[in-house]
């Protein structure tokens, strides 16, 4: 189980449209046991939104980003802001 800090570090990932998209980014998130504090998703049928807060320290949640650019159906993984 990755380390928590007790603070949340966000991230943002757009990916295709459609549940089957989102369902796997889900899935992936899980089967990684990445520390998921928050979810919000605005998901579409072109293209579906989400924004995840992890508790995690900063660069285990640019390593999981990194992990997350690498799936089939997401187009762009960042740290609003940056």
């Amino acid at each position: 189980m990755p380390e928590t800090t007790g603070t949340a570090i966000a991230i943002e990932a757009k990916m295709a449209g459609g549940i089957y998209a989102l369902n796997r980014f889900l899935m992936t998130l899980q089967n990684k046991r990445m520390p998921v504090k928050n979810l919000e998703v605005n998901m579409g049928e072109e293209e579906t939104k989400a924004t995840i807060r992890l508790d995690c320290p900063h660069e285990t949640a640019r390593r999981y980003m990194s992990l997350l650019e690498l799936l089939e159906d997401v187009h762009e993984v960042w740290e609003p802001g940056n």
